[in-house]
């Protein structure tokens, strides 16, 4: 049996197992549709694949919401870092130099 959740170490998005057919999907609480239900899982998105080629890593329920707040403080500093720098450009900047202002 495959984990529930997987982890994308690149950003700590969560993906859940979609059990109607065995693949992994981007995690929601909230359904995608109107209707209430969720889109379904890439047939290529498999533990195997994810894991093997990806890095994904699996994680426990428990863990979820530690694994939402660093994927929230990823994309903070991520468009922190890409902000314009009011000449058609970015600032840019290091996670060090986004901490220090954060904490300012």
């Amino acid at each position: 049996m495959n984990p529930k959740y997987l982890v994308r170490p690149e950003d700590f998005s969560i993906f859940d197992l979609d059990e109607s057919n065995g693949c992994y999907r981007h995690y929601s609480t909230q359904p995608d549709y109107t209707d209430g239900t969720r889109q379904n899982a890439m047939s290529h998105f498999t533990y195997e694949n994810l894991t093997k080629n990806y890095d994904f890593f699996p994680i426990l329920e428990s863990e979820l919401e530690s694994y939402r707040i660093k994927n929230d403080e990823y994309f903070n500093f991520l468009s922190w870092q890409t902000r314009p720098d009011g000449h058609g450009g970015i600032k840019g900047g290091t996670y060090e130099e986004y901490l220090k202002k954060v904490k300012v």
